[in-house]
């Protein structure tokens, strides 16, 4: 439902939740997960704390709600470049790559908070909340599996398991993120670097003779 289709009741929610998470997610950046306290988040909304736990039950539902809502948008990103059925399989995968791109390109504070986390993610959060998170990440995992099951039955790739081809290509995009973490993101253009190793990865490594 978009917002015109909205109470206003509704939509001052739907706005001060959204400005709970942005608060939180900066306090995260800043202080780390373990380092943040509910209190913080309250004095960066400027929301009393007593309002913020009107929306969410603690710090744990807040990281979960972020990574959530984060990960849907990015499904919708890669669903609306996966069925672009008027292209190759191969001109498929490589447009979820740039969604995957511009994604990471305009939430890069998240996906710092997010891959320093995500080791240790079965320890913050419950098992159930945990669940949806997988459940997300298995979805675009399955997208690209369908893209390239139909890439091998065309004759467009090579006839190794679809399921293969799949986990090394989300191998890629999850290795883009790393100079992030490390603090390099000021002189790192991603686009290019998956764009290169998206050629890699079609090419191949070698030279033909």
């Amino acid at each position: 439902m978009t917002d015109s289709g909205l109470s206003r009741k509704e939509r001052e929610y739907k706005r001060r939740r959204e400005e709970i998470l942005e608060a939180a997610l900066s306090v995260f950046a800043e202080r780390g997960y373990y380092g943040t306290t509910m209190a913080q988040i309250s004095q960066k909304s400027e929301y009393p704390l007593g309002t913020i736990y009107k929306y969410f039950s603690g710090k744990e539902q807040i990281f979960h709600d972020m990574v959530m809502d984060r990960g849907i948008r990015l499904g919708r990103l890669i669903a609306e470049a996966a069925s672009r059925k008027d292209l190759a399989p191969r001109d498929r995968a490589y447009a979820c790559l740039q969604a995957n791109a511009r994604f990471l390109r305009s939430n890069q504070a998240f996906v710092r908070v997010y891959i320093s986390l995500r080791s240790s993610v079965d320890m913050i959060l419950s098992p159930e909340l945990n669940a949806d998170i997988n459940r997300l990440n298995d979805k675009m995992v399955e997208t690209y599996t369908e893209i390239f099951q139909e890439g091998v039955e065309k004759g467009e790739f090579r006839p190794y398991p679809a399921e293969d081809l799949s986990a090394l290509f989300y191998g890629v995009i999850f290795s883009a993120i790393w100079p992030w973490v490390s603090g390099n993101k000021e002189a790192y253009d991603i686009e290019a670097w998956l764009n290169r190793a998206f050629e890699l990865l079609t090419n191949g490594f070698c030279v033909s003779k």
